[in-house]
């Protein structure tokens, strides 16, 4: 039995690798999960699938070396895009990246610490990529080519598990879920729910920004510019909810609501953050809208 070291940067990355983790423990491997973000501690803490789910320490050499020290793991494996010196460095027998993705900025400042890079991403046995986009950004760092592998987008196995999130909406009502929003795109869609709202009475607005720390803003947004609206927080309502719009403050029930939507918007597009994961919605058959910054 090995020890699997699976570091996810937050909550997004974690839902993505979840099919690869439930082929680990099935195997009978112990799986220990860190994270970094705040946000995802609370989630990450529920989850019953690692045998442990540890803060990574932060990112300094000599707190990832104790780190090891403590842990020994046999396998370590990245998810996506944590690229800490002490974390890509860090000394274990196989290492793995994967669902490697490198978006344009982060190339930008990768280019310019190439030999540092190319160092660094070659201490690993095999780096996943998403796509081939991806393998050619780690062939122009000097990754070596041997290491590399176009293994798909793992967001593409996504598996839900029927999460119950205990809320319905009446029968007949069109259920509009937008998820992940950032600040500046919940005005545009609470703008234009309202105005689809004149036409289809019968509608529901499920809004789950990205970082839930920011309710009270947009809690604030809704009293002062929309007071028309019957709002309610996600973990004050239980049972039928028959409001106008439902403010999700919790954690990890993205996927449920998208699945009880007639259709679906995904932020971090109508600002340039770059878009999130629009499979979501679409494994549900769900029509999905998104802003151009994709």
């Amino acid at each position: 039995m090995a020890k699997f070291w699976v570091h996810v940067p937050s909550v997004g990355e974690y839902n993505t690798v979840k099919p690869l983790l439930e082929e680990i423990k099935s195997t009978n491997h112990h799986l220990l999960v860190t994270y970094f973000s705040p946000r995802a501690e609370e989630f990450l803490k529920r989850q019953t699938l690692p045998d442990r789910v540890r803060k990574l320490p932060f990112p300094l050499g000599w707190k990832i070396n104790r780190f090891l020290s403590e842990e020994k793991p046999d396998v370590f494996i990245l998810v996506e895009s944590d690229r800490f010196p002490a974390l890509l460095t860090a000394k274990v027998p196989k290492k793995f990246v994967v669902n490697a993705r490198i978006g344009e900025k982060s190339f930008k400042l990768l280019k310019v610490l190439k030999p540092l890079y190319r160092r660094w991403f070659n201490t690993f046995d095999k780096i996943l990529c998403k796509d081939e986009e991806t393998k050619d950004k780690f062939l122009r760092l000097g990754v070596d080519e041997k290491k590399l592998t176009v293994c798909g987008n793992l967001k593409a196995v996504l598996r839900p598990k029927g999460v119950n999130a205990n809320v319905e909406f009446p029968q007949g009502v069109f259920v509009f879920t937008a998820g992940s929003t950032h600040k500046g795109e919940e005005e545009i869609v609470l703008s234009a729910f309202g105005e689809f709202k004149k036409r289809f009475p019968q509608s529901v607005l499920v809004l789950a920004p990205r970082h839930i720390e920011r309710v009270g803003e947009i809690l604030k947004l809704l009293r002062e510019k929309f007071p028309q609206f019957n709002t309610a927080l996600r973990s004050k309502t239980e049972g039928l909810f028959t409001g106008d719009v439902l403010l999700v403050d919790t954690l990890g029930e993205l996927l449920y609501f998208y699945s009880k939507s007639n259709a679906a918007l995904v932020g971090g597009s109508f600002v340039p953050i770059g878009g999130h994961n629009i499979l979501e919605p679409a494994y549900f058959g769900k029509p999905v809208l998104y802003g151009p910054h994709i």
